[in-house]
């Protein structure tokens, strides 16, 4: 009984540090990015988005090295159905709607319906590479060093950083027309906190980035590392004390823990009316937590794939993310509360199937 109390305070302690650090890291690198220039959209998908999702890196990454890829892999996908399902329909159903520009939800939507296509290819690969005599029960396969695996994770990195590279080409398109816009109609256009008189970026005062910071950022990527490292920890104790399968604590109680900056973000953003910034932040953590969890950590350990992570949980994120898109465009590019808590009842659904029937 004690073992279960201080593990349970670990954990908790833990998760309240992710937290915190997350928030602090995505203030100021928001605040450096700013300072750069940078859209609130390639804001959303890129610093807020991994930012957001450095818990379930760091916790995906710590669970690989110390031989738990289940809950890593558990974590990655459990916060990717939360985040859509979950963060979505909470955000919607608080604010009463979530907006989205028809060109980023094509944009970043059909990514993250391509990384979880991806995703689900790189399994079914492990599960026909993988020596049927290696498997533990329960498991499918293993991502591992096999040829034919290593060339799926290599694939999913460099999509990431193909992906990386669209989105500033677009941004520089989007300033570039609004420049023109701006010298064709003699007027002041403010764009991302740019002051543009008749062709001329002219910032009244352009904030530079501060040490502070850059300090800051150090900071609590260090201080999510170290949390992370407990959080498994504690973790993985109290599955095996309690008797709870690793795979289910990592898919709803870690997943939904470590997903709490991305909710954070997501429902404040929705609530300031900076839609585009609350889209990419879910999109964008979606793809980030494919792409680079799995696809990079699949080089330094083997990943062991369950079968239900494969034939269902898999399976079902696909579905929530194509579910949330076909919702926003059926709804004029918005979510309502009932897109809201059609996304809230579809989670509880799957939760109650995945824990009390599989």
């Amino acid at each position: 009984m004690l073992d279960v109390i201080i593990n349970v305070v670990i954990l908790i302690a833990s998760l309240m540090v992710v937290i915190k650090a997350a928030d602090i890291f995505i203030e100021n690198i928001s605040l450096i990015g700013a300072a750069l220039g940078v859209s609130q959209i390639l804001l959303g998908v890129t610093a807020s988005a991994i930012g957001t999702s450095l818990p379930e890196f760091g916790s995906a990454l710590l669970a690989t090295l110390n031989h738990s890829s289940n809950i890593g892999v558990g974590i990655v996908i459990g916060s990717n159905i939360w985040n859509v399902a979950g963060i979505f329909g909470i955000t919607a159903t608080v604010t009463g709607i979530v907006k989205a520009d028809r060109k980023s939800l094509n944009r970043d939507g059909l990514v993250s319906v391509v990384t979880g296509v991806l995703l689900l290819f790189v399994m079914i690969l492990a599960a026909e590479f993988t020596n049927p005599s290696t498997l533990s029960d329960g498991e499918v396969g293993i991502i591992s060093h096999n040829f034919p695996i290593v060339v799926g994770s290599l694939i999913m990195v460099l999509l990431y950083l193909y992906y990386f590279r669209i989105l500033i080409k677009d941004q520089r398109k989007d300033l570039s027309h609004i420049k023109e816009r701006a010298i064709d109609e003699r007027q002041e256009i403010i764009v991302d906190s740019s002051l543009m008189e008749n062709g001329t970026v002219g910032v009244e005062e352009k904030e530079k980035i501060k040490l502070k910071n850059v300090i800051l950022v150090t900071v609590s990527i260090v201080a999510l590392g170290v949390a992370c490292d407990f959080l498994i920890y504690s973790a993985t104790e109290l599955s095996r004390i309690v008797g709870i399968p690793e795979t289910i604590m990592a898919l709803f109680t870690l997943s939904i823990g470590t997903s709490i900056p991305e909710l954070v973000v997501t429902l404040s953003s929705a609530m300031k009316g900076l839609h585009d910034l609350s889209l990419g932040t879910i999109f964008g953590s979606v793809t980030f937590n494919i792409l680079i969890p799995i696809g990079l950590l699949s080089f330094f350990d083997n990943i062991h794939v369950e079968t239900l992570s494969l034939y269902f949980d898999t399976p079902i994120m696909l579905l929530v993310i194509a579910l949330a898109i076909l919702l926003f465009k059926f709804n004029d590019m918005k979510l309502n509360r009932i897109s809201g808590l059609l996304l809230i009842g579809f989670y509880i659904v799957y939760a109650y199937v995945r824990i009390f029937f599989l």
